[in-house]
């Protein structure tokens, strides 16, 4: 019997053997999906990071796109307000023209220098020289609706530049924006390219993370199979020297008793007993 618990525990023990170089291979099979699982999520932190400068570069173009979209409303609304002073301009220009003289400035303008200089050149009669005095004052006023014209025509001129030039500021904003929006919308495009890529490693990070669990799962499965075994194998080792001590206990007891026959043998035949034999002899109260 002892010998077929002990050929049971050989058996056990290359059983044991086996399933530890399983569980050492499905560890390593579980450390090499960890490794793949951990090198996905470094590449998708490495990703985000990316994202978010991706992200960052994109607002401050919307922000420049934003600011630059409140100068030029500004500057349409200056340039609304200019066109509705150049047309009030234009219409106190076209009420001052409806006194227009007939005659031109330059004819006004020589007729006056005539007649000042015949005023100051020639004697005249007190009645003649209030007359052409009057008519001075005359041509003045025709003359004045000259100089209104051409103030508002000045007038109109300047602001007509500050318009032109409030258009040109404005097309730059429209050429700014325009720009920046495209290049807002390229790093847009760049964010979601790499968002997806996040997405894709993530569901392969999920899948190499299942199989890691697999495999740690059948290793915790070998770890459980082994101990069931070793325990099996020490509870056979157990029964085995339960056995032997049994044995060694049953040839002692026969031992002694022939020690004890053969020292009482020797008392009845007159001879001299050992002191083992003594000792033993007291111990089973035979003497």
């Amino acid at each position: 019997m002892s010998g077929d618990l002990e050929q049971r525990i050989r058996e056990l023990y290359d059983r044991i053997d086996r399933l530890k170089a399983e569980r050492d291979e499905t560890k390593r099979n579980a450390w090499r999906w960890a490794e793949k699982r951990n090198g996905i999520r470094e590449e998708i932190r490495r990703i985000r990071l990316k994202v978010r400068d991706l992200k960052r570069k994109r607002n401050m173009i919307n922000d420049e796109v934003k600011q630059l979209k409140i100068l030029m409303k500004a500057d349409r609304k200056r340039r609304r307000e200019i066109i509705e002073k150049i047309r009030r301009l234009r219409e106190e220009r076209k009420r001052v023209s409806i006194n227009k003289p007939r005659r031109s400035r330059s004819h006004l303008d020589r007729e006056i220098e005539k007649i000042e200089w015949k005023i100051q050149t020639e004697p005249l009669p007190l009645n003649v020289e209030k007359e052409l005095i009057s008519r001075v004052k005359v041509l003045e006023s025709q003359l004045e609706v000259y100089r209104r014209i051409e103030k508002l025509n000045a007038k109109i001129a300047e602001i007509r530049g500050k318009m032109y030039e409030i258009g040109r500021r404005i097309s730059n904003y429209r050429s700014r924006i325009s720009k920046k929006a495209a290049e807002s919308q390229e790093f847009h495009l760049k964010m979601l390219k790499e968002i997806e890529r996040i997405k894709e490693l993530e569901e392969e990070a999920k899948e190499n993370h299942q199989r890691y669990l697999e495999y740690k799962e059948k290793t915790k499965a070998l770890s459980l199979e082994i101990k069931k075994l070793l325990d099996e194998a020490k509870t056979i080792r157990e029964k085995i020297e339960e056995t032997e001590k049994k044995e060694r206990e049953r040839k002692e007891k026969i031992l002694q008793r022939q020690l004890v026959e053969n020292a009482l043998k020797k008392i009845k035949r007159g001879e001299k007993i050992t002191f083992d034999e003594f000792k033993i002899l007291l111990e089973k109260d035979e003497i």
